[in-house]
């Protein structure tokens, strides 16, 4: 009732109005799929963006209202992800304030390791890590395993923090960024597992992300990608306020 309220009211405002329909006009979500649509890694992903996209989530308004870059719908769909997968061992790097990996974990049995340096803020009356942990600690249950690196992903040695089979990259996001958050990170991960890029709109993104893949003859077997606009610029809508921030897209690879 709260949000028909909200939007009697802006409604009535018609500067406002046709601000917002012009904001929504200039960008389009794509969304599409490649590869095996039945291996079994890909149905779990499937599944977890259908329910996403039906409302179907356990994640509460905590989670959804965080400050961080990233959407609601992504947030379900990575909640849902983590539930249906066996012994889920998720990575990420680039945590900021947690809207990840509060989303991981919220409500579910899982090992999670985030690295960060937490070296940017986004919002400067905020210290980033200082929220980090604070929102980790409200949704972390105590089934779960926290293995926080405060440090440059680059300085990292994945030879010694064990294997993981879901593994998401929002840290910095220049070509060289990408290629590096694939090529180091590979120790880490287990033989098939999935692979998570965010801000898969903009095409440095994706052409380290892929140029990487291809360096390393690892194997796409399946994708499925989104975008939230078509051109390589960047969404108008972003973070918690939208659905899936700038894009993304969810891989399973072999190596």
């Amino acid at each position: 009732m709260e949000s028909i309220k909200r939007k009697l009211l802006i409604k009535k405002k018609k500067l406002l109005t046709h601000l917002l329909n012009h904001i929504n006009s200039l960008d389009e979500m794509k969304v599409s799929v490649d590869g095996d649509k039945k291996n079994t890694l890909f149905l779990k992903i499937q599944n977890s963006f259908d329910n996403a996209m039906a409302q179907k989530r356990k994640i509460d308004d905590f989670i959804l209202n965080l400050n961080g870059l990233s959407g609601r719908k992504f947030r379900s769909m990575l909640n849902n992800l983590i539930e249906i997968h066996t012994a889920p061992k998720y990575l990420e790097i680039g945590s900021w304030h947690g809207s990840t990996a509060c989303s991981a974990c919220y409500k579910n049995t899982v090992d999670i390791t985030c690295i960060d340096n937490w070296s940017q803020s986004f919002i400067e009356e905020k210290d980033p890590m200082f929220e980090f942990n604070k929102n980790i600690k409200n949704a972390l249950n105590k089934s779960s395993n926290l293995n926080l690196i405060n440090d440059d992903f680059r300085e990292v040695n994945y030879n010694k923090i064990g294997k993981h089979n879901i593994y998401l990259y929002d840290g910095p996001h220049h070509f060289e960024d990408h290629f590096d958050g694939i090529k180091l990170v590979q120790p880490a991960l287990e033989n098939e597992y999935i692979l998570i890029v965010d801000d898969w709109n903009w095409k440095q993104v994706r052409s380290g992300t892929l140029s990487a893949i291809e360096h390393l003859n690892l194997k796409i077997i399946s994708q499925l990608e989104i975008k939230t606009t078509c051109d390589d610029s960047s969404a108008l809508i972003t973070g918690e306020n939208s659905d899936w921030h700038q894009g993304c897209c969810f891989f399973v690879i072999k190596k």
